[in-house]
């Protein structure tokens, strides 16, 4: 609060505040702020970015209001590419390139009051974030998980790579794999962590790429996320940018690997736990696990297990 008496209150779980004692007959204005979601939090990840691509694309609105103006995360009045790139990077931790996704709106910006004599109740402001777009877009506390509708699987397997390192390798590409995939299923894309150790290998820039059945006309994009190791955690996000679906097995995508030590070392690939785990999405928002995420590793040839 700001005018003839500055002040601030911090709201209670509901939303309730109070900002008292205020002289009788003072002007004041009252703004409400958030601090921003960091990059990487749970409420905002791969089904968004879907859902801000399918509007793009014209192959499903979303309501006017606080989704349409959340997918508008760069504020340019037009929802298209460059909301669904920023998006998907802020998913994958990157802190830049993001626009406003993860900020809030607040609707009014704020409340002036002129002469004030009596008290004034149920001042109420709307919010969205910024990127927040799928369906359960409303208010989640942080560290809740997206709320997207699970459904039953309709993929055997996805699989990280056995990779079987020799002495002379450094680079190295290595797929990951998926069991059959049936395009009436409508999988348009997919996200996971994994985590792996630092001190045997690291990714290259960038960390993963299309291959096999995304060889096509799809985004596959990864990050090393933040933190202190040697445990790192790898995130994959991918999209079909024409909305055709995934079709066929085998390769799904590839990494692109760094032997950090070539001494006889190994190190685990392990998808994460729920809400982080590998899973699909459809062209409808919902989600799916396969039906194995099956772990991986790198090890000296002769070493794997």
């Amino acid at each position: 609060m700001t005018g003839d008496t500055t002040a601030s209150a911090t709201t209670d779980d509901f939303g309730n505040y109070q900002l008292s004692p205020l002289a009788a007959g003072g002007n004041y204005t009252v703004t409400p702020t958030k601090s921003a979601l960091t990059p990487g939090s749970a409420s905002i990840n791969t089904v968004d970015v879907i859902a801000t691509q399918r509007y793009f694309l014209t192959i499903a609105s979303l309501p006017p209001g606080c989704r349409l103006t959340a997918a508008d995360v760069n504020g340019d009045s037009s929802i298209n590419t460059v909301d669904v790139i920023a998006t998907q990077r802020f998913f994958l931790g990157r802190s830049t390139g993001t626009a406003n996704t993860g900020k809030y709106k607040f609707t009014p910006v704020n409340r002036t009051y002129p002469s004030v004599v009596t008290d004034q109740t149920g001042q109420n402001y709307d919010t969205l974030i910024f990127g927040d777009v799928a369906s359960s877009f409303v208010y989640r506390p942080e560290g809740s998980s997206q709320s997207a509708a699970e459904v039953a699987a309709t993929v055997a397997a996805v699989g990280l790579p056995d990779v079987a390192a020799d002495q002379s390798m450094t680079n190295v590409i290595a797929a990951v794999t998926t069991s059959a995939i049936d395009a009436k299923n409508k999988l348009v894309g997919f996200q996971g962590d994994f985590t792996f150790d630092e001190r045997v290998v690291t990714f290259q820039s960038p960390p993963v790429q299309k291959a096999g059945i995304t060889g096509g006309n799809w985004n596959v994009s990864g990050n090393v996320l933040p933190g202190a190791g040697p445990i790192r955690t790898l995130r994959v996000s991918s999209f079909s940018n024409d909305f055709a679906p995934l079709n066929g097995s085998g390769t799904l995508f590839e990494l692109r690997m760094t032997r950090v030590s070539k001494a006889a070392q190994n190190t685990p690939l392990l998808w994460a736990a729920p809400p982080d785990h590998f899973f699909f999405i459809d062209a409808d928002l919902n989600m799916q696990k396969p039906g194995i995420a099956a772990p991986g590793s790198v090890a000296p040839s002769g070493k794997r297990k």
